[in-house]
């Protein structure tokens, strides 16, 4: 349908009411589309809100086990005439 041609047959929807239930249908059909749309996005959102919060949580995780190296690291590295072999010793035991 256009939207052109419906203009001009709604200015006057008396002459024909079959018309002007027509367009009602239409315009009724293309409101639920949207409204699944709106559901259909919200649902989304909703699930990449709980992927954002999963990703935060492991994002912390990763931040202590870094800080907890470095600090093995630097207590390895005081007790140890080779720093980085240290390091390396703890980065394999972690694995």
């Amino acid at each position: 349908m256009d939207g052109h041609f419906a203009y001009i047959d709604m200015e006057n929807p008396t002459e024909n009411p079959s018309k002007a239930a027509e367009y009602l249908k239409e315009l009724n059909k293309i409101i639920e589309t949207q409204q699944e749309l709106l559901e259909k996005q919200k649902n989304r959102i909703e699930e990449l809100e709980q992927q954002v919060c999963d990703l935060c949580q492991e994002n912390a995780c990763l931040k202590d086990q870094h800080q907890r190296h470095l600090a093995t690291c630097r207590l390895q590295q005081q007790g140890n005439s080779h720093p980085t072999l240290g390091s390396i010793k703890e980065n394999v035991i972690q694995e």
